[in-house]
């Protein structure tokens, strides 16, 4: 038993002498193989991609996490991307003040890619059907204008993240004075941190004014300057009015109170076997994290007379600040499902 046991024992060591080499081999390849696969897989590609838009002059945004990121860069012109694998996507931006802006998607094989903005604020210099003759002509006076410097200069806002809704003149029904309406829509990146911090100061007015003055110095008084020297050319406008407008994501508690069937032991929990148990109807709270979307309104009124003219934008924040009319509003949506981002 003894002698047949060491002579198999002395197979299987021979067994494995011979095997060992080809198993660590075999071993290395695979160890090596790991790495050079995730590689593969975490590979990053760059890419040139040429981007041109019709009309040209368009400031190209990279998406950025969540948000968007101004390149500097005009069309036509290149802009390198990085994609993470063969079938990953890059976001692209493009705008121009005054015009619609515009999505596109790129992909590692793209070399080139296009854009038609369409035509310069769509929605703009509209007027009521009943308009009279002289409202009429000064819309078009001021349509003229505003194509011939803001539309037709591509350096206009280059960088600052909102895009024009719409520019109309506004009558009002009691004093019959005539407003210059302007209204731009905001990124949710607008602003940056001083306007986040701001969006959540307890007190409501305080929150209007800092929000406000956090708005007028991410860009809005920028855009105040060359429209109120526009309607100065016009001395029946009477008031100027920005109205930015956005839309955020906020999550909310909410609670519910629903009847709630719980057991009820009929002896008690001290016994050790408790006995028959009865169901009995409780009401009871719910409370779940959800989602809505929020439009934010911030209003901006100015007696056109009081807008000083200058382009320095701490004068003009100082100004809308001390003789501007200013309103925040907040409306839900009551929606559970969380928008896209902006983009």
């Amino acid at each position: 038993m003894f002698g047949s046991d060491h002579y198999g024992m002395r197979v299987i060591a021979l067994f494995w002498f011979r095997l060992a080499p080809i198993v660590i081999v075999c071993s290395l390849i695979a160890l090596t193989g790991i790495p050079q696969a995730a590689a593969q897989d975490a590979q990053t590609l760059s890419r040139t991609v040429t981007v041109t838009s019709d009309p040209p002059g368009a400031m190209i945004w990279k998406k950025e996490g969540t948000a968007l990121a101004c390149t500097g860069i005009r069309t036509p012109g290149t802009v390198e991307l990085k994609f993470h694998g063969a079938s990953d996507v890059q976001k692209i931006r493009l705008r121009r003040f005054g015009y619609n802006g515009k999505n596109l998607d790129i992909r590692p094989g793209d070399d080139r890619v296009n854009a038609a903005l369409g035509a310069a604020a769509p929605d703009s210099f509209l007027v009521p059907d009943n308009a009279g003759p002289d409202l009429r002509e000064l819309n078009a006076g001021l349509k003229k204008e505003f194509e011939g410097t803001l539309f037709a200069d591509p350096e206009a806002f280059p960088c600052v993240p909102f895009e024009l809704n719409f520019v109309r003149v506004l009558e009002d029904e009691e004093t019959h004075e005539l407003n210059l309406g302007v209204a731009v829509i905001l990124d949710p990146s607008f602003g940056g941190p001083p306007a986040r911090v701001a969006s959540h100061t307890r007190n409501r007015d305080e929150r209007r004014l800092k929000v406000a003055q956090a708005a007028l110095e991410g860009g809005i008084a920028d855009l105040l300057a060359p429209i109120h020297r526009i309607a100065a050319k016009f001395q029946k406008l009477k008031w100027i009015t920005v109205v930015c407008t956005s839309l955020t994501t906020e999550a909310y508690l909410e609670t519910r109170t629903g009847n709630v069937l719980r057991a009820v032991p009929t002896t008690g929990y001290e016994r050790r076997e408790i006995g028959a148990i009865n169901w009995v109807s409780a009401e009871q709270g719910i409370t779940e994290v959800n989602d809505r979307t929020v439009e934010k309104v911030l209003r901006f009124v100015m007696p056109a007379a009081q807008m000083p003219d200058t382009l320095d934008k701490r004068a003009i924040t100082d100004a809308v600040l001390a003789v501007g009319k200013i309103s925040l509003s907040e409306q839900s949506d009551g929606s559970s499902n969380a928008p896209g981002s902006p983009q």
